[in-house]
């Protein structure tokens, strides 16, 4: 009776979504809300914290916090690239 339609039996996702979310190292929700991280950010050491600590944003908060992330001269991975494409971008041109 609730059968999955034909079009639908196939994933929808790619290796490398796949990858994504089922990486260990990323948490399964963000600092900020319940969403998926989309980011991880590298906040550096500031007055009163000599050490730098991890965001992990969804998309929203990220887009809408950029601009003080940037003044703040904070780091920011994209978690939703592979983390090596750049690697596999050169060793072709080489």
């Amino acid at each position: 009776m609730f059968g999955r339609h034909a079009a639908h039996a196939e994933s929808l996702l790619d290796d490398v979504q796949w990858q994504f979310l089922m990486d260990p190292s990323v948490p399964s929700r963000s600092c900020c809300c319940p969403a998926r991280p989309m980011v991880k950010v590298i906040m550096p050491p500031a007055p009163g914290r000599p050490y730098p600590v991890d965001l992990w944003l969804c998309g929203h908060h990220y887009r809408a916090s950029r601009a003080a992330l940037l003044a703040a001269g904070a780091d920011v991975e994209d978690l939703t690239t592979p983390r090596h494409a750049d690697d596999e971008l050169f060793a072709e041109v080489a």
